[in-house]
């Protein structure tokens, strides 16, 4: 397989090198490259790794230089990533041998240090779900394992993808918890809380809820025995963490316990430095900039066509919508102005519990279509 990397910067290692030559030399990738037109049409595979928010323009700026075989994946997904991929990497009525697939997590908990130079890699994952279309899922999965050095699995479909996404939960969630009851003034530096050590029970709780709502919305999807869906890759949270994290965990009796003693205990909550010393919370960072809109507004938009309440998905949307100036539900409806443009299943055409059900089982299948109403 050939593996292509595509970037906007050279960084240079130690010795002055630039890292794309490093990586060239020592046979990890085949090309460097700063634009499509040079790095993707000999490419077998690409992936793609940026934020939520540029996935369907990243989409389409390769589409023209990818060739019929690629696979395009996706590390992480996000909720609606599947309407998005199919819509930009296909034209209707065309053949094409294309596939794509996407990760339900990031394999690694990563934080750039140094854009360009320096990326700081936490706790590794024990495994991460992978679902595909157009491809062999399980080969798939065994050639990203050898690649990422991270247990990757082919269990569940986009439609799990989607609602099991647990950054949706976690992140939001965390946020709402430590600031719901925030009266507007800034923080000393000693009083930021940590954004996963300070979490309480209680805010464990929120977050458990959030994604037993998203399960609730799984289960109202038929049920099939071999489970195309992958329905029953959505897991809670706490199973989750359980399954992901323990290695690194202390106590994983409760959401709240796993967070105060799992890894990444000394990251802060995300913060905006208004003065010496003074800080106030950053409500544009990606855990309500990404993980709402491209997580909890998407699994909403399936619950409301599922028919399935989502009480405390609405609640924790309501809070991020007003601190973040956005508006996505409105009246219990996803009929807000930022909604227009978001992944949800509605903007694709789909308004019914059966439409919808039809097009994941020609996901599933690997024959798609656009649109199915």
């Amino acid at each position: 397989m050939q593996d292509t990397l595509s970037s906007s910067r050279s960084p240079r290692d130690s010795k002055g090198q630039s890292r794309g030559w490093l990586a060239r030399k020592t046979g990890l990738l085949s090309c460097a490259a700063i634009s499509p037109p040079k790095a993707f049409p000999d490419a077998d595979l690409v992936l793609i790794s940026v934020p939520a928010f540029a996935h369907r323009e990243v989409l389409e700026r390769v589409r023209p230089y990818l060739k019929e075989t690629a696979a395009v994946g996706c590390l992480p997904t996000r909720g609606g990533f599947e309407f998005e991929a199919l819509r930009s990497l296909f034209s209707e009525g065309a053949p094409s041998r294309r596939s794509f697939f996407g990760l339900q997590t990031f394999p690694w908990s990563a934080r750039v240090r140094t854009p360009g130079r320096l990326v700081h890699f936490g706790a590794a994952k024990t495994e991460v779900l992978l679902a595909a279309t157009g491809g062999d899922a399980v080969t798939m999965a065994t050639e990203l394992t050898q690649m990422l050095g991270v247990q990757i699995v082919a269990r569940g479909g986009f439609l799990a993808l989607t609602l099991g996404n647990p950054g949706q939960f976690i992140h939001p969630g965390l946020m709402y918890g430590h600031f719901r009851s925030w009266q507007g003034g800034p923080y000393d530096a000693r009083a930021v809380p940590r954004f996963y050590a300070d979490a309480t029970d209680e805010m464990g709780d929120v977050v458990e809820q959030l994604s037993q709502e998203a399960i609730a919305v799984a289960q109202a999807f038929p049920s099939y025995s071999d489970d195309p869906l992958g329905v029953e890759a959505v897991k809670g949270v706490h199973d989750w963490l359980r399954s992901t994290y323990a290695h690194v965990t202390a106590d994983t009796a409760t959401v709240g316990s796993c967070f105060r003693t799992g890894p990444i205990q000394a990251r802060l909550a995300p913060m905006n430095e208004v003065a010496p010393g003074k800080f106030m919370p950053n409500f544009t960072y990606r855990y309500l900039s990404e993980d709402v809109p491209f997580g909890l507004v998407v699994t909403k938009g399936l619950g409301n066509i599922a028919g399935v309440r989502t009480p405390t998905i609405d609640e924790v949307i309501l809070w991020a919508q007003a601190v973040t100036g956005k508006e996505y539900l409105r009246n219990g409806r996803l009929n807000g102005m930022d909604a227009r443009h978001l992944p949800i299943p509605q903007n694709y055409g789909f308004h019914s519990h059966a439409s919808l059900d039809d097009w994941y089982l020609d996901l599933a299948a690997g024959h798609p279509q656009l649109q199915k109403s």
